[in-house]
């Protein structure tokens, strides 16, 4: 297998190595809150997602945010912005700091084929399958990656018990295959067609056109891209089974992602905001226990951030189709499209990711 090789940047680390290094972690002086808080007075009038990036004027923590996009992007894959007091803010309030701070980030991208910009996630009492979006359970979740450059999560509420943060360097998990079992990269870099839950543009292919690559070198950068959770399924309605060897590399990569050596497990705290970059690392959450109080509820806002950092692969890049690399999940109008009929009440609304 010598057309694979080992990858030694900052993006292969393991969980000793973000314990005993908490560098990564970036706190919030008296001094930035008073910056955001300066900035939050101009945008209270304007709604969230219509809050451009000169509404929310930057400078010393605009210097801090280039730090850490270049440790999410150049470094390690990660960063957590601490000591933000959402207590002290209302829901809406803390939620257009988040925004603000990230556009000095990136660009937000639609999580969905609504064109939700702001995600929520929080247990909205419904199981978690393949139809349902996992982010609105309070089920562990699997190993998996965002249709984004970057996903940013800013905590506003921690559940009773549960819910920690499981990260791990996909860049590691290629380098233990290649020590391991060489073989089942092949399969890992050919690639799995994906199911995209029904959130493909009118007139395309519900599953994607061709195999997108686990594993995908381009200009010198191994990303990765994994969603066993979309796989499966397509799988299912292609009629073609996976082959042993398809079915062990995922399995392989499965128990490398929640191995004790190689994944890091956080607790979130109140103001916490984590920044991970979806090319090097994938997520997972632990199951959790919530409180009863509605205010009180684990409840967390999701931004996907498009940077155009990282050179992409295009057969790795376009996943809902030619022209589609870096918008998230695509949305008709984006395309000239006539925009989906609205949901019938009570059912969920189909994501990719979490």
């Amino acid at each position: 297998m010598s057309e694979y090789k080992p990858v030694t940047d900052a993006s292969a680390w393991n969980a000793e190595q973000l314990n005993n290094d908490q560098s990564w972690i970036y706190r919030f002086g008296p001094q930035a809150i008073a910056e955001l808080n300066a900035a939050l007075q101009k945008v209270r009038h304007i709604p969230i997602t219509d809050i451009r990036k000169e509404d929310f004027p930057l400078e010393r923590v605009a210097a801090d945010l280039k730090k850490v996009s270049e440790q999410v992007e150049e470094g390690i894959g990660m960063a957590v912005l601490r000591g933000l007091p959402v207590f002290d803010y209302s829901k809406d309030d803390a939620s257009r700091i988040y925004w603000g701070i990230g556009l000095h980030l990136g660009r937000p991208v639609t999580q969905n084929s609504r064109a939700h910009l702001l995600g929520h996630v929080k247990d909205e009492g419904v199981k978690y399958g393949h139809k349902t979006r996992g982010y609105n359970t309070s089920a562990k979740l699997n190993f998996h990656s965002d249709n984004s450059d970057v996903v940013g999560l800013l905590c506003l509420r921690v559940s009773k018990t549960g819910g920690f943060s499981r990260l791990t360097s996909t860049t590691s998990i290629h380098n233990e295959i290649l020590r391991r079992r060489p073989d089942l990269l092949k399969p890992l870099y050919d690639g799995f067609h994906y199911d995209l839950k029904g959130e493909h543009l009118p007139g395309r292919s519900p599953l994607t056109e061709h195999p997108i690559p686990v594993f995908s070198w381009f200009d010198g950068k191994l990303s990765c891209r994994y969603l066993r959770n979309a796989f499966e399924p397509a799988f299912e309605k292609r009629g073609t089974p996976a082959t042993p060897e398809q079915v062990e590399a995922m399995n392989l990569f499965d128990e490398l992602a929640g191995s004790q050596d190689l994944c890091f497990e956080m607790a979130m705290e109140p103001g916490d905001m984590q920044l991970l970059n979806n090319h090097v690392i994938v997520h997972s959450r632990t199951a959790f226990e919530d409180y009863e109080d509605e205010d009180k509820k684990r409840h967390l806002l999701r931004l996907w951030l498009r940077t155009d950092y990282r050179p992409l692969a295009p057969n790795f890049a376009e996943r809902f189709g030619p022209g589609t690399a870096r918008m998230g999940v695509p949305t008709p109008e984006a395309f000239g499209l006539p925009p989906r009929p609205p949901l019938e009440h009570g059912l969920p609304e189909p994501a990719m990711g979490h």
